[in-house]
């Protein structure tokens, strides 16, 4: 007999735990969606480069946040790609503020392109 059967939650416990989680102070990491623009992908570049700069030179997000002139809350934000608290001109301001060398590269014309996985 096995006795390692898992079971899922049921529908009551997954409500519980998503209205505590919706609660908490938990941050979150937000990713891109599949058909980001131009302008989102370059704006969660940027992030990506100045939570780069954070890590390798051993920032707290406060000090972080000092160094750019802002809120710490806003510091978070760019840390976990929160892109659309932040206009793009903003964005490389907070990057060239910080000495950031990084290239934004926008294929023109921009056509937003589907994935299809095709069976073999």
């Amino acid at each position: 007999m096995n006795q390692n059967k898992t079971t899922f939650p049921s529908p009551e416990e997954l409500k519980r735990v998503r209205k505590e989680i919706s609660r908490s102070n938990h941050r979150v990491n937000i990713g891109l969606s599949l058909n980001a623009t131009p302008t989102e992908k370059a704006k969660y570049e940027l992030c990506q480069d100045i939570a780069r700069y954070q890590r390798e030179n051993n920032l707290t997000e406060k000090k972080l946040a000092q160094k750019l002139g802002i809120e710490e809350k806003k510091a978070e934000y760019i840390l976990f790609g929160h892109i659309n608290k932040f206009t793009l001109d903003k964005l490389i301001d907070y990057a060239n503020s910080l000495h950031i060398t990084t290239e934004i590269r926008i294929p023109l014309p921009y056509e937003r392109k589907e994935t299809t996985r095709h069976a073999v």
